[in-house]
């Protein structure tokens, strides 16, 4: 779930859900909540969380990159 790798991401790059909060400008309690999958971030947060973690915005979101054929 995308709550899931949120804390995956975040916890690579070293920061803790204040850290990331700050860098969003968010609350602390914004981060804890999609962490726990109990909501999700907007299209804009997401956009902006995939650039800070410099991972695209479909692996942010977990679809599967498709091979070419």
């Amino acid at each position: 779930m995308l709550g899931d790798r949120i804390k995956k991401f975040r916890l690579e790059k070293g920061l803790t859900q204040k850290d990331l909060s700050d860098k969003l400008y968010v609350t602390a309690q914004a981060v804890s909540r999609w962490e726990n999958n109990e909501v999700e971030p907007s299209v804009k947060t997401i956009t902006e969380i995939a650039i800070l973690f410099d991972v695209s915005v479909s692996k942010l979101i977990g679809e599967e990159e498709q091979p070419k054929v």
